[in-house]
Order: structure tokens, then sequence, then C-alpha cells
């Protein structure tokens, strides 16, 4: 009974040293990759901020950047540096979505906002150039419905209502045709 007992503690000992073993070594060759950019003001709300020659379109400080992972499992916050600039180190391999998160009572983000950047041996570990554009104040426009603006249509009404009932009548036709088939 003991001999039993040690070979099994002997096999389950070297087991465990085994995925140990395993484990280290596939954590250290998976490949790591990094993001960067920057964000810059973008003083004429055109989304476009970076070597354009457009006076005072300089980098922005303190502005929020979250990266998160495809499987959504990693989520990492970072902010910009004194240049504007950002970089997420040992990022893993992933599918990350970058997005700048400015103080919205300061800034608004006039670039394509999130950014995809796809961190693979195949597209490459090193991922540059995710910029952000950001302008200050608020100056998007916004245009909402009025509410009840489609009550207040009325013209054009009857002509919806007219549609309507000649639908129904051509269905209660058709109906009645093809009842009319089947009985007789």
């Amino acid at each position: 009974m003991k001999q039993k007992t040690r070979t099994g503690l002997a096999i389950l000992l070297i087991s465990a040293i085994f995925l140990l073993v395993v484990g280290s070594v596939q954590a250290q060759t998976d490949e790591r990759g990094s993001i960067s950019g920057a964000v810059y003001k973008d003083v004429n709300g055109d989304g476009r901020c970076i070597d354009t020659g457009v006076t005072g379109e300089v980098p922005v400080q303190g502005v929020t950047i979250e990266f998160v992972s495809s499987d959504e499992a990693t989520v990492v916050t970072l902010t910009t540096a004194d240049n504007g600039t950002y970089g997420l180190a040992a990022a893993g391999q992933s599918y990350w979505r970058v997005t700048a998160k400015p103080d919205s009572s300061k800034y608004l983000v006039t670039s394509e906002n999130p950014l995809y950047a796809p961190v693979y041996p195949e597209n490459g570990l090193v991922q540059a150039g995710y910029n952000f554009c950001v302008s200050e104040g608020s100056n998007a426009v916004i245009i909402l419905p009025e509410s009840g603006a489609a009550a207040k249509a009325t013209s054009g009404s009857w002509i919806v209502l007219a549609t309507a009932v000649f639908g129904l009548a051509l269905i209660g036709t058709g109906i009645g045709l093809e009842w009319k088939r089947r009985t007789a």
C-alpha cells in the first residue's frame, strides 16, 4: 500500500514540475508588442492636427487613453505626457481598442475615436501613430428631431392614409379570390 502511495505522489510531483516548466517556457515565448501615439489640439476642428502647419495645434497633456483587449479581459488606462505622447509597452497579442477620453468639460475628440491596433506577429508587434485630435470646448453641432414632429406634419398625411387603405383593399381582395379558388 505504501509503495502505491509513493508511486502516486512521485507521478503527481513530476507532473506538477512538468506543468510549471511548460508554463514558464510558454510565458517566455509569448511575444509582446507596444502601441503608441499622441494627442494634439485641433484648432480649426477639422479632425487633422499633426503636421498640418496650423498655428496652435500643439501637444495636449493629461488626456486619458484607454486600451481594451479584444476579449475585453484586459483594460489599461494611461494619460498623455507633457509632449502629448502615450505608449503601452508589453501589450499582449490582441486586437486592441484604443480610445481617447479627454475631460469632456474641456475637450472634444475631433478625430476618429476609437482606433484599433492589431498587435500580432503577422501585423507587427509594434504599432505606432495612433494619434487623436481634440478641440477645446464642445463645439459639436448635434441636431435632434423635435418631439412630436411627425404628428405635426399633417401635409401629406392623407396620402399615407389613402395608401394604407388601398393596400388593405388589395390584400382583402387577394384573400377573397384565394378562398373562392380553394372552395370551388
